[in-house]
């Protein structure tokens, strides 16, 4: 059984309120914001908290987003978990996705970030062989072990949600005009370092109440 429309939504905003107090980016994006528009590169580092947070929130935006048969799933999740230890230029990461609605299912991902040595750019992949999917469901609930059965749970986690660079770009432009600040990031490079992970990007950026001004187009070193 699962929660009527109503009483969806309103626990799909709940969740949303707790993860914006306990899980809040806003002060990673506004240091990135402030540097893009005053200088058009950013070049900073994130710890393990940071990077956790930001990949917890990459993860409950990625659910939110999918589909079966061009169908929007309306999935009231949670991502309770979510934690990234750095040891030995690796980002080991692991999460627990709980399903609410339309059913109910615990997804626990684990997995192995690496610097990527064959990219043109500074990027991250995942270690071969490090992929780790635990699905659980309530013991007799045979409509939640067949929808996982269709639900590309090891696509999300192989095509989605390793490239951190790409995604980031994707995303945070959303998040800057949540701050009132419009523009795109031409560039971003991830490197994972000895207990942090090294970010520059580059881009053009600017208020939204001032008047377009261009940004220096500087290329990132290495």
């Amino acid at each position: 059984m699962t929660p009527d429309p109503t009483v969806a939504d309103q626990l799909r905003a709940q969740i949303e309120a707790t993860a914006d107090k306990d899980f809040s980016t806003e002060t990673i994006e506004l240091r990135i914001a402030a540097s893009l528009v005053e200088t058009g590169r950013f070049c900073g580092q994130l710890n393990e908290d940071e990077l956790a947070r930001v990949i917890r929130n990459v993860v409950y935006s990625r659910f939110s987003q999918q589909k079966i048969g061009g169908r929007n799933l309306g999935l009231v999740h949670n991502v309770p978990v979510t934690k990234v230890e750095l040891i030995n230029s690796e980002a080991r990461v692991n999460f627990l996705v709980h399903i609410h609605s339309p059913i109910v299912a615990f997804l626990r991902f684990r997995y192995v970030l690496i610097n990527d040595p064959l990219s043109t750019f500074k990027r991250l992949r995942m270690k071969k062989g490090t992929l780790s999917i635990k699905k659980d469901t309530r013991r007799f609930d045979l409509k939640a072990k067949a929808a996982l059965s269709v639900f590309d749970v090891e696509g999300i986690a192989l095509k989605e949600l390793t490239d951190l660079a790409d995604i980031i770009k994707v995303t945070l432009c959303d998040q800057m005009n949540g701050h009132g600040i419009n523009g795109n990031l031409s560039e971003i490079q991830l490197e994972i370092e000895e207990r942090f992970v090294g970010v520059s990007m580059e881009g053009r950026f600017q208020f939204s109440d001032r008047k377009t001004t261009e940004q220096p187009n500087n290329r990132i070193a290495g």
